[in-house]
C-alpha cells in the first residue's frame, strides 16, 4: 500500500529516490509511465502493472479511446529496478511529459505512485481541495 506525500529532488542524472517507506514494495521490479488522466507519471510495482495492462489489452482494438489509452501507457512505459541507494532513473522523455526538472513530489496512491513537479501538484490537486471542487457530496455520491 501506498501512502503518503514526499518531496525529493532528482539529482544531476535524473535519479528519483524512492521514499524509503515504499522501496521494499518496489524490490521486485517497477514500471513508469505516463497518466493520460494528468500531466504526472504513473510508478506501478509489477504485480499492479501486470493487472492494470491485463484490462487495458483486453479492451477493444477497434475503439479509439481504447487505442489512445494503449497507445499513452504502452508506449512511454519503461520497465525499472532500483539501485542499492533506493534510486530509479527516469527517462528525459517521461520527465519532459510531466515537467520535472528537480523537485518532484512523490504521491502515494495506494496501489501506485504518481509523480508531479510541485506546480502541478498545487494547480491540479492542492487548488481544488482548498475550492468548492470538493465537498462532502462527492463522497456521498460515491457511497464513501
Amino acid at each position: 500500500m501506498f501512502l503518503g506525500e514526499y518531496s525529493h529532488n532528482l539529482d544531476s542524472k535524473g535519479r528519483l529516490t524512492i521514499p524509503a517507506k515504499y522501496r521494499e514494495q518496489l524490490e521486485p521490479g517497477m514500471v513508469v509511465t505516463r497518466n493520460p488522466a494528468g500531466g504526472c507519471l504513473l510508478l506501478m510495482p509489477l504485480d499492479e502493472w501486470e493487472r492494470v495492462s491485463s484490462r487495458v489489452s483486453a479492451l477493444p482494438l477497434t475503439d479509439q479511446r481504447s487505442a489512445l489509452l494503449r497507445r499513452a501507457l504502452f508506449s512511454a512505459a519503461e520497465d525499472l529496478t532500483q539501485d542499492k541507494q533506493g534510486r530509479i532513473l527516469v527517462s528525459q522523455r517521461l520527465r519532459d511529459f510531466a515537467h520535472i526538472e528537480a523537485e518532484v513530489v512523490v504521491a502515494g496512491m495506494n496501489t501506485h505512485i504518481e509523480l508531479w513537479t510541485p506546480q502541478l501538484w498545487q494547480e491540479q490537486v492542492l487548488a481544488p481541495l482548498e475550492s468548492d471542487e470538493l465537498d462532502a457530496d462527492i463522497f456521498e455520491a460515491l457511497g464513501v
